[in-house]
């Protein structure tokens, strides 16, 4: 059959509003249209369970080579083209890219985030979450996201980075100029903005690859010139700057979103709370479930290179597809209770908020123990979790990809 053309109740993941609520629109869409022309974006959209695996596992037909270029979608502002033009060229590498390449770069990057090394980072991590609650922890109330939620991932990747924590502000600007365009909501002047901004990021790694050529430290940049392929190969600049752009939109962005989506749901769901309060070894599957229900990227997209059907729905050679892992991710067919916070619940782990397969989210085990780390802080520090009254819009960023809280403030009880 063919993709459903029209929106659902005529709304479209394009409108501000559907995004900032879009939970009751993905229920629509995996019981009406589980692969969904959007007439608006001009993208079908996927958001059952079994049929997210079933593209996920193809990439031979879902490509994702230059999947995520907003330029395929919208043509940018001359001036865009013109500050690219003084960087560096854009290189397909991990998320955008198939086998056999993909496995080339993968396989040399792979190495610095293997489960065993981010779990030896741990403490550190500890160490970092409880030094930036110890900063407010006598005041009873803090705006969390920039306060915890940003500066949790940021020092963590700045560290490993081996680039001063003075600069890590610069990363988080740098990381949101990333992924901006991808959220086709921006402005022509914001889009100039944000090339601009990028553009500052490569000067800047350049330098310190640059440095690091001449004086190799132990860190992930020297890490990274060291690297050969199975050719003996070194990686370039180009391919450099891909990999490090990658590493700190995974080691950050998702990471604040989602410790903020998490605190919501400790405050929303008392019951939970006091169930992780009672036994703190349930944080780790509780960390799972926020990933699930409020999955800080809500999709991403792929590119058909052939004529190919999805679920019996016909998509065309060339069409760009929406993977909505935030829709799967609350399929009843997968998760009883799909709406529902569970911190016992079983198969927490099987959501694909990291996506999955190949291009299983490479910074995915570091962003899940930040998130461990800093609930375990929280929980063992801090009682009385509560919303500050009059201070929150519970607004979301719009973005079509991704999904996080522009503030959140809190008030709180010092434990002990």
């Amino acid at each position: 059959m063919d993709a459903i053309a029209g929106a659902p109740g005529d709304r479209s993941l394009a409108n501000v509003e559907v995004q900032e609520n879009p939970y009751d629109y993905y229920d629509v869409l995996r019981e009406q249209a589980p692969v969904y022309y959007d007439p608006n974006l001009k993208v079908y959209i996927v958001s059952r369970y079994d049929l997210l695996m079933e593209a996920i596992r193809n990439t031979d037909v879902f490509s994702n080579i230059g999947s995520q270029a907003p330029a395929e979608m919208r043509a940018p502002p001359p001036e865009v083209r013109e500050i690219e033009k003084r960087g560096w060229p854009k290189v397909n590498t991990m998320v955008t890219n198939d086998p056999p390449s993909h496995t080339r770069y993968r396989k040399m990057v792979d190495y610095a985030f293997t489960p065993k090394r981010v779990r030896a980072m741990k403490p550190y991590m500890d160490e970092i979450a409880n030094m930036l609650i110890d900063a407010f922890i006598d005041r009873g109330e803090v705006e969390l996201i920039h306060e915890f939620a940003v500066p949790v991932p940021l020092y963590v990747i700045a560290d490993q980075l081996g680039v001063p924590r003075d600069d890590a502000p610069k990363f988080k600007i740098w990381s949101d100029a990333s992924v901006a365009p991808l959220g086709l909501m921006l402005t022509d002047d914001e889009w100039i903005d944000s090339a601009t901004k990028l553009l500052e990021f490569q000067k800047y790694f350049v330098n310190a690859l640059d440095e690091r050529r001449e004086r190799p430290r132990d860190d992930l940049l020297s890490a990274l010139l060291e690297v050969r392929d199975d050719d003996g190969k070194p990686l370039d600049n180009g391919e450099l700057l891909s990999i490090i752009s990658q590493v700190l939109v995974a080691g950050n962005e998702t990471t604040t979103n989602s410790i903020a989506a998490g605190m919501t749901l400790l405050i929303d769901n008392p019951d939970q709370q006091r169930l992780l309060r009672e036994n703190p070894a349930r944080i780790p599957t509780f960390v799972e479930e926020t990933l699930r229900l409020e999955s800080a990227v809500q999709g991403l997209f792929r590119v058909v290179k052939q004529d190919t059907e999805l679920g019996g729905y016909a998509i065309p050679k060339g069409a760009r597809v929406m993977l909505r892992y935030a829709a799967a991710n609350r399929d009843a067919a997968k998760f009883g209770c799909p709406h529902q916070l569970d911190v016992e619940r079983s198969n927490a782990g099987a959501h694909l908020a990291f996506g999955a397969g190949i291009h299983h989210c490479l910074g995915a085990q570091l962003a899940r123990y930040e998130m461990i780390a800093s609930f375990e802080a929280i929980l063992a520090r801090m009682d009385n979790l509560a919303y500050a009254p009059a201070r929150n819009s519970f607004e979301h960023h719009p973005h079509l990809c991704l999904r996080g809280l522009k503030e959140l403030w809190i008030t709180f009880d010092r434990k002990g």
